[in-house]
Formats: C-alpha cells, sequence, structure tokens
C-alpha cells in the first residue's frame, strides 16, 4: 500500500508539477509529498523531478515513470473492483426513478455501459416527473433518482449530474414564423403552447423563468398538457404550436429539419439534472451506479 500511494502523490505532482497544488489535490501536507515522491526515487534509485522552489521538472526517468504511473493506478483501481464485485457477488438490485427526459434520451445509454461492467446487477427503471420522484424516494419505494431540478427538501441530497438547456421549438413549416421579424418574449402570449402537466420540472422552471422576465405564465395561450416529451414532439409537428423542450430531446428532429428552435432575447434557460437520494448515504449497486455516472 505504501508504494501505492507513494505512485499516486508522483503521479499528481507530474501532472501539477507544484508541490502545495499536489498536496491540496491529495488532501495531505506538502511536506507529506516531498517525503512521499523522496522514497519513491529512493526506491527506484533515479531522480524523478528536478527542484526549483515548490515548482517541479520531470526528469527522463519521471517522463518514463509519468507515461505509466497512469495505467499502473488504473489497473489496480480496476483490480480492486473487480475483487470487491468478486467478494458482494454484485448481485445486488437498484429502483431508479427518472423523469421523462433523462429516462428517455440520457440514462439508456448509462445503464448498458455500467451493466457491461457489472453485468450481475439487476436494475428497475421508472418514469415519473420531479415532484412523484421525491415523494417515492422519502417513501422508500425507489432507492435513487434523477430529477430535473433540486428542490429544498432537507430530507434529500442533490448531486449535479449533467447541464441541460431548455429551448422554444416549433415545425420547421410553422408559417407564424414568418411573422416574428424581431421576436420578443412577449410574443409569447401570441403563441398557442404545449406544456407538460402539473409537477413536471421543466413546466416549473419553465414557470419560474417566464415570470422573471414579466409573463403571466397563467395568461399564456396553452393549446394543450400533454404528459411527456415524444408526445409533445409528435403533436407540434402536426400543429403550428410551440413547446419547450430539452435540447437533448430534439437532436435528431433539428437534423431531419422536422422541428427548428425559435430563440427569443433574454430567454435562456438552464439548468442542471440531479442526482436524488435520501440523506443517510447509499450502499450496494445505487452507490455503485451513482459513483459511476459522475465520475
Amino acid at each position: 500500500m505504501d508504494f501505492d500511494f507513494r505512485l499516486k502523490v508522483f503521479h499528481t505532482a507530474a501532472q501539477q508539477l507544484n508541490f502545495t497544488k499536489t498536496a491540496a489535490v491529495l488532501y495531505i501536507s506538502q511536506p507529506a509529498v516531498s517525503k512521499n515522491i523522496l522514497e519513491l526515487e529512493k526506491k527506484m534509485g533515479v531522480s524523478l523531478f528536478e527542484r526549483k522552489g515548490n515548482n517541479l521538472i520531470l526528469t527522463q526517468a519521471g517522463e518514463i515513470l509519468f507515461r505509466y504511473a497512469g495505467q499502473i493506478i488504473q489497473l489496480y483501481n480496476k483490480a480492486d473492483q473487480e475483487i470487491f464485485d468478486l467478494q458482494s457477488d454484485m448481485k445486488g438490485h437498484l429502483t431508479l426513478g427518472a423523469s421523462t427526459t433523462i429516462s428517455q434520451y440520457i440514462i439508456p445509454s448509462l445503464l448498458a455501459k455500467f451493466l457491461n461492467e457489472h453485468p450481475n446487477s439487476h436494475i428497475e427503471v421508472s418514469q415519473y416527473n420531479s415532484r412523484a420522484i421525491e415523494e417515492l424516494l422519502i417513501e422508500k419505494k425507489i432507492d435513487l433518482g434523477v430529477t430535473e431540478g433540486a428542490t429544498d427538501n432537507r430530507a434529500l441530497k442533490y448531486i449535479p449530474f449533467m447541464k441541460d438547456e431548455i429551448v422554444l421549438v416549433t415545425n420547421s413549416q410553422n408559417t407564424f414564423l414568418k411573422q416574428l421579424k424581431k421576436p420578443d418574449v412577449l410574443d409569447l402570449y401570441k403563441m398557442p403552447l404545449v406544456v407538460r402537466e402539473l409537477g413536471s420540472g421543466t413546466r416549473s422552471i419553465i414557470e419560474n423563468k417566464v415570470r422573471c422576465l414579466g409573463i403571466d405564465f397563467s395568461k399564456l395561450n396553452i393549446e394543450m398538457v400533454l404528459a411527456s416529451t415524444e408526445s409533445i414532439k409528435r403533436y407540434i409537428q402536426e400543429r403550428d404550436c410551440f413547446a419547450f423542450l430539452s435540447i437533448h430531446s430534439i437532436q435528431k428532429e433539428i437534423l431531419e429539419n422536422k422541428l427548428t428552435i425559435l430563440d427569443l432575447p433574454d430567454l435562456q434557460i438552464e439548468r442542471y439534472f440531479y442526482f436524488t437520494h435520501v440523506y443517510g448515504g447509499l450502499t450496494g449497486i445505487p452507490n455503485q451506479f451513482l459513483q459511476f455516472c459522475i465520475r
């Protein structure tokens, strides 16, 4: 283990090329950094760095070791993980609740990659809106959630996962587009809109954003309320109306020129997707999957 840690200190120092930064990254003291590097140099019988104050320059031997150190550490971690998997048999169970956009467009590929590494895992994914996910977590009916935004619920911990942008879209043939020579946020009052149901994280974020711009959401022309991104996309391809959708959900339709984005000045809606779980910590497969996704 001593050699393993010394190699980690060396690898970090070779990246930072500075004692102080290395100590900060590893949460150890600066003398401890110097001590571990000196012990590694003594063990290997060569100098790995030239020292100029706190700054470091790799020697030729140091460059060779740095080339392999990352691979060694990665292999060690992989072996450690496989031994852990063997000991625990990794036959744990994860019940995951994901909001619409995430469950349809983001999480499937991550699940496939995770199961390639942990084939004995059993995972069940259900689709809910963000509010329902929070309730199910508190009721302990699911282990882990992925929500569109974070609330102030003190029973839950929110971990940032991925940045997203919500954009205003319509079908590419919408005749209303030709009337908008200089689009303005006040034009929202003129647009027939399709929105998500109450409780949807996407809807809450949109309501808050337009309110900040002086727009009364309750006075907008809401033509239809639909409960999924896919149903909204299909609807607006057949009707000259507008909807706010995640940029992740419309890539295919944009490339095929079925949908187009309408940019309105001052209307930029950015958000984060969050992993969410009850305070107290995660163990087993739920924690493995969380760490896999945010690493």
